[in-house]
């Protein structure tokens, strides 16, 4: 059974996350955090919970922790934790704690064999940073005393001495690699009876040795959360990114809610995959954005950390509010080691806030209208994993259709296998981008789901082998490797790479387009389509026999975007919801009971966006945006929420046409 989480309540949707991660050479940890100094400072922010600093990286912690085997900052001065309790306390908002989990440098120092061991049986180092790779023993093994000699002890120290309400433990999954110790090594091979752990990604043992690593951790975290719920339950347990787009599968693991901290900067295509992923995960969610970035690598003194733009905060936040997330933003004012908080922006944040709060009403307990939905196979995930749990695992794919889709203005989520198969019929399309190691009964499913009406789009060329040739209507021609043809889109031909393309023959199918050795739209022609387009039963599968999701993840042209948006054209479907907007609008389909709401959220920035500077700022107001939308009766009332603009509406020969004059930031067209 599947446990769906618990959270503070509706009214708790705005966080602030403060970590500082206590190490060995701070000196004034907890003088500038009491009650006067805090209190006013949230004030500023006005947040409904907040989550602070208590062990980060390092594995020293910024209360006096009197476990055993705990090290304390030397830098400890006074109690940052019960200040902040006792701030938070008076404010009446709950209080988490930012706790480092795997990744723990003084455990690792003081308990060499806690450590995970790499496949040269090293101590592991870093997950990144100058020790990533290094015999430094900074990660612990999940299957070590850790877990029962600290972490545990210490979550129960928390609960019991300050009454903390919750957990958000960082360096988790995005820290795990696999480990080479005797205790890993042998429990892997009573579980497989495969006598060694491969230590190269070739070897045919991998994806069940990455398997048993992910079991591990998954195992692991399930101890942590049984712990802390038997000890008081009510106390909320968080594992960063666990459950999240890069972690798909049924969410077996009992945490109570799903975050994740987003990039510093170039982060808003994470949360657009994020928000449509997690919000299929059936538990409370929300997504972490930093309120400062740098326009390079992290810790770089030649790019200093700067605080964000209001507007780019609350662009960030529209992405996952419309998907009914919960916000927080995350701070750690530069230079500051004291706890203190900088005026300023408190302010910005607490800026931020208001448009956050402001659409509580319209976002939050809503679900999605299905439209199209986009395979995220767990099974063909977890096929090619690298070594790292989290960055290990190749969505470049997914997010390509995502992308690619939603510049076309069609309503999308991704959902796994898990999520997919009980709702299969719901929505009007589905696309498989080049999901290889799908499972059999996906397959078998997606085919009946074509066969009585729906509408699929594969891609790929390996996708002829899950599918056969009856089904897609081609005979399978032969593969061409490290390839660039041309394809035609709108008005011209786009080249796409793809590794391998499949040269179709058709045998049933229509052909959309031919393939193009040149630009040229009539000459130099190969006799093989671009794409295909094969009536099955009731209804259509169309196919692209090459990588074209990864190859617009990559390169994102225009033209690759016309190009898989005729595609999916071709399908003919019968959608409930049209609309027609500049490619920079996102939109994203929601309803709660009867009540339809068409968000629209503009993606643009005022400042020209180059490698070198991430900054969103000057948001202009874009448009217009026409919406259509198929409805059996004139509708009560038609509304646009969130922004300001004068709409025109119509409702004629069933179909309703709003047109929205332009979208600053984020507004909704609500239909009731």
């Amino acid at each position: 059974m599947i446990y769906h989480g618990h959270w503070h309540g509706k009214k708790y949707y705005f966080g602030l996350h403060y970590d500082l991660h206590a190490g060995q050479t701070d000196t004034e940890l907890g003088t500038r955090c009491g009650k006067k100094d805090l209190v006013p400072m949230l004030k500023l922010m006005d947040p409904d919970f907040v989550q602070t600093d208590c062990k980060g990286h390092p594995g020293m912690t910024s209360w006096f922790s009197k476990v055993p085997n705990a090290t304390v900052s030397p830098g400890v001065v006074k109690d940052a934790m019960k200040q902040w309790r006792a701030a938070t306390r008076t404010l009446g908002i709950p209080l988490h704690c930012h706790y480092s989990g795997i990744w723990d440098k003084a455990a690792g120092a003081q308990h060499p064999s806690w450590c995970t061991v790499d496949k040269k049986g090293r101590p592991g180092g870093a997950p990144f940073g100058p020790n990533a790779g290094k015999p430094t023993g900074e990660k612990m093994c999940p299957r070590g005393p850790y877990l029962e000699k600290l972490l545990i002890p210490q979550m129960f120290e928390l609960i019991d001495r300050y009454g903390v309400d919750g957990f958000w433990v960082d360096g988790d999954i995005w820290a795990v690699e696999p480990c080479y110790c005797h205790r890993c090594r042998k429990a892997f091979t009573l579980a497989t009876g495969i006598r060694k752990p491969p230590t190269e990604e070739s070897d045919p043992n991998w994806s069940t040795w990455i398997g048993f690593t992910r079991e591990s951790f998954e195992a692991y975290v399930t101890r942590y959360c049984d712990a802390v719920h038997s000890h008081k339950p009510g106390v909320l347990v968080c594992s960063n990114w666990l459950q999240t787009f890069k972690h798909p599968g049924e969410p077996i693991v009992p945490t109570d809610w799903i975050s994740g901290d987003n990039t510093w900067v170039f982060g808003l295509d994470g949360s657009r995959c994020e928000a449509r992923f997690i919000s299929t995960r059936g538990k409370p969610w929300d997504i972490m954005l930093w309120s400062f970035f740098c326009s390079h690598g992290m810790g770089q003194p030649d790019s200093p950390w700067v605080a964000k733009p209001v507007e780019m905060l609350q662009q960030e936040a529209a992405v996952l509010l419309a998907f009914g997330g919960n916000v927080q933003i995350y701070e750690n004012p530069p230079g500051l080691r004291s706890g203190q908080l900088i005026p300023w922006r408190q302010k910005r944040m607490g800026e931020t806030g208001r448009f956050i709060k402001a659409r509580r009403a319209v976002c939050q307990g809503t679900e999605t209208l299905p439209q199209i939905a986009v395979l995220h196979s767990e099974h063909h995930a977890r096929a090619k994993v690298g070594p790292n749990l989290l960055w290990g695992v190749d969505t470049a794919p997914v997010q390509g259709a995502l992308f690619s889709l939603l510049e076309r203005h069609y309503g999308v989520d991704i959902l796994d296998e898990w999520a997919l198969l009980p709702r299969l019929r719901e929505f009007p399309v589905v696309v498989a981008p080049e999901q290889d190691s799908m499972s059999a009964p996906m397959v078998k499913a997606l085919k009946a789901y074509v066969q009585t009406g729906g509408k699929l789009l594969v891609s790929g060329a390996n996708a002829f082998d899950r599918f056969g040739s009856d089904f897609l209507g081609v005979k399978g021609g032969k593969l061409a490797k490290h390839r660039s043809y041309h394809v035609p889109a709108a008005d011209g031909a786009v080249p796409l790479f793809s590794d391998p393309w499949r040269l179709l023959e058709l045998k049933g199918a229509k052909a959309l387009g031919r393939l193009g050795t040149t630009p040229l739209l009539n000459e130099r022609l190969l006799p093989h389509p671009a794409a295909v387009l094969h009536r099955v039963g009731k209804g259509a599968v169309a196919y692209i026999p090459c990588n074209v999701f990864r190859d617009f993840a990559r390169n994102r042209y225009p033209l690759t975007r016309d190009f898989i948006g005729e595609v999916t054209q071709a399908l003919g479907a019968r959608l409930g919801i049209t609309v027609d907007a500049p490619t920079a609008i996102d939109v994203t389909l929601r309803r709660r009971g009867t009540t339809r709401m068409v968000h629209l959220i503009n993606r643009t920035s005022g400042i020209p966006n180059q490698p070198n500077n991430g900054a969103i700022d000057e948001i202009p107001p874009i448009g217009p945006v026409t919406i259509r939308m198929r409805l059996q009766a004139r509708p009560k009332k038609v509304r646009l929420a969130l922004e300001k603009a004068a709409i025109r509406s119509r409702y004629s020969g069933g179909v309703l046409t709003i047109t929205v004059p332009s979208v600053h930031i984020h507004a909704a067209v609500v239909v009731e």
